[in-house]
């Protein structure tokens, strides 16, 4: 279960799937498709982290997709990517197009599956995807009040887009500022997670 992961019980792999580490445990074939092709080509790319939550997976398979509806979503959307949906990824042929979807993006949706953030640390990539599903989050409680979403001016959504697109500053924020206190909170929490 998630809640039982450790450092100690994480299985390395190479990017052609074979296992580095010894381990009881085996790899997800088609988590390894997803993380493998953003490896091979993105050097920048320290973790990369991959949910199917609710409200993420709901967002994905909606037509709009994400919208920027509020200031969440606009801290994510100036550097959003979209995925089409080609089955479970087990299919290797499917990580070209993984690739060139992603580009230089941080953040992706993968349509009718779920999220998707890279980061140059576990920090950053952490941040993105609470970002992200925050952004999914409000999203779909927004459009459960029905059609009431105040207009965001495209002035206001460029603006931002120029604010949050500084990637040294994001990447600062997270390992300095956010990162930290979230450790020393697990610590309190569950110490264990170290072992």
């Amino acid at each position: 279960m998630f809640e039982e992961i450790t450092a100690s019980i994480l299985v390395k792999v190479d990017l052609d799937g074979n296992q580095l580490s010894e381990s009881e445990y085996s790899i997800n074939p088609a988590g390894f498709t997803i993380h493998s092709a953003i490896h091979e080509v993105r050097e920048d790319a320290g973790c990369i982290l991959h949910l199917h939550t609710l409200d993420g997976t709901a967002v994905s398979s909606c037509l709009d997709g994400l919208l920027p509806l509020n200031q969440t979503a606009q801290f994510v959307t100036h550097d959003l990517a979209y995925h089409d949906y080609e089955g479970v990824a087990l299919d290797h042929d499917e990580r070209p197009r993984l690739q060139r979807d992603l580009g230089s993006k941080n953040h992706m949706i993968l349509r009718n599956h779920g999220t998707l953030t890279v980061g140059r640390s576990v920090a950053s990539a952490f941040e993105r995807m609470y970002h992200l599903e925050r952004a999914c989050s409000m999203q779909v409680r927004t459009r459960m009040l029905g059609q009431t979403a105040y207009p965001v001016d495209q002035a206001v959504i460029d603006k931002n887009d120029r604010l949050f697109a500084n990637a040294d500053r994001a990447e600062l924020r997270s390992t300095q500022l956010v990162w930290p206190p979230l450790l020393r909170k697990l610590d309190r929490i569950d110490p264990g997670y170290r072992n």
